[in-house]
């Protein structure tokens, strides 16, 4: 199953063809893969690789500011001759099996379809917002631009390195890009769906230099309607972010712009005199998470609102043996969580951390959370304890980060509660500020 760099010419190739192309669209080596924490994967009928995928060893940004290790799925494929054959799901199994082995508390990916991955327990933990503004009529004219520096892309590239890596742990949902990312994607000088290609860096600075926010974008289209595309904007000052909106809607020799991957808390929209032109074109699914361990990914963010409740998260997922986890969360805003495991359905004696909720492979990167195993069904005389909140596995996906909230998820009929009050204690101490976010293809 696991690809060794003698077979990484074939590897390259069969993501190819899964993807529809000849020759590969972002060449990654096995030791490259390697190299960032993680490792190459195929099935292979009769000495023919059929599928391919591959996992890297992320930092994920969780509510709180905390950050956990999170494998990240690259490369996806199953040959179009080798469809409904349990491709996808030997994949997946052999992906996820080894990450929850390893102590991994969550898989990220993002998703080419949006019907592939739900039956494996990924769910949407965070969405974006395309924004669009017309060039000069964009109702921002009353916006302060700043101090902004623009160039090529690779002028400016430390600089955006050093600021994307000083506030990545602001804002939920951002992923910690390695240096060989950035530099083999993002500004790479072969143009892929991550970035890479012609690019351009605004910088904003404060009144002393340094740099506060930047803009990466390009120009697309014909000339007399090109569009400027932002692929990144990254700020925690939300002047700075309107600053550079405007400066980005100002771009001579273009007649629009574009952010695809705008926060939902986003303050453009609210600001423009003009919401006719200056608006949301459109929501889309981004960051998809599959909770491996969920009581060490509850314990490891922090919530908004005290919590003293009781949740069931189950299995069911295709292709990977994921127990059902019943625990007790307790917390109070701010603070560490208390997450205690009540019962598991799984072989483990009670009372033994399982495979995948040991935080000692891959801690978080602050101190505090703790989640820890305690056997409660034998002591309780009415049997196991009664959770108060319901679930499967990809809907706590979409809800851990803040992004759907659990009102919405039941009302949706993927969550059940045993009383209706709990929904709006679960929807304070779950929702996040600012909203979750993430800018990353992968």
């Amino acid at each position: 199953m696991t690809s060794a760099p003698a077979d990484q010419h074939r590897w390259e190739r069969a993501a190819a063809l899964g993807f529809g192309e000849t020759e590969p669209v972002d060449p990654w080596s096995t030791e490259q893969i390697e190299g960032l924490g993680r490792q190459a994967w195929v099935v292979e009928d009769r000495d023919t690789i059929v599928g391919t995928s591959a996992d890297l060893t992320w930092q994920l940004t969780l509510p709180g500011g905390t950050t956990t290790p999170v494998g990240a799925v690259i490369a996806v494929t199953t040959r179009a001759s080798h469809r409904r054959r349990g491709v996808l799901t030997a994949l997946m199994g052999a992906q996820l099996g080894a990450m929850t082995a390893g102590g991994i508390a969550a898989a990220v990916l993002t998703a080419s379809e949006g019907t592939i991955y739900g039956r494996f327990g990924f769910g949407v933990a965070t969405s974006q917002h395309q924004l669009v503004a017309p060039t000069g009529r964009h109702g921002l004219d009353h916006v302060p631009l700043g101090r902004i520096d623009l160039d090529e892309a690779s002028v400016f590239r430390d600089e955006i390195v050093a600021f994307r890596r000083r506030v990545e742990g602001q804002r939920p949902g951002t992923l910690s890009r390695p240096e060989l990312w950035w530099d083999h994607l993002v500004l790479g000088e072969r143009r892929s769906f991550e970035g890479g290609g012609p690019q351009f860096v605004s910088l904003h600075r404060d009144a002393d230099g340094s740099v506060d926010g930047y803009a990466l974008w390009r120009l697309e289209g014909e000339w007399g309607q090109r569009t400027v595309v932002v692929r990144d904007l990254h700020t925690v000052d939300p002047q700075v972010e309107l600053a550079l909106f405007r400066h980005c809607a100002e771009i001579d020799l273009s007649s629009s712009v574009r952010w695809d991957t705008a926060p939902a808390d986003s303050p453009i929209p609210a600001a423009t005199a003009d919401p006719r032109k200056c608006h949301i074109v459109g929501i889309r699914d981004q960051l998809w998470l599959c909770p491996l361990d969920p009581a060490g990914l509850l314990a490891a963010r922090t919530y908004s609102a005290p919590l003293d409740l009781t949740l069931r998260v189950e299995g069911g997922a295709s292709g990977w043996s994921a127990p059902t986890v019943t625990v007790r969360l307790r917390s109070r805003p701010g603070e560490p969580a208390e997450v205690i495991v009540l019962d598991q359905s799984s072989s483990d004696a009670p009372g033994t951390p399982s495979a995948g909720r040991s935080r000692e492979a891959a801690p978080p990167s602050a101190p505090g959370p703790t989640a820890s195993s305690e056997s409660i069904a034998s002591t309780q005389p009415g049997g196991p304890h009664v959770p108060d909140l319901t679930c499967d596995r990809a809907t706590l996906g979409m809800a851990i980060l803040g992004t759907t909230p659990w009102r919405t998820l039941a009302a949706a009929g993927r969550a059940h509660v045993t009383n209706p009050d709990v929904l709006s204690i679960l929807d304070a101490a779950f929702a996040s500020h600012p909203a979750p976010n993430s800018q990353d293809y992968f």
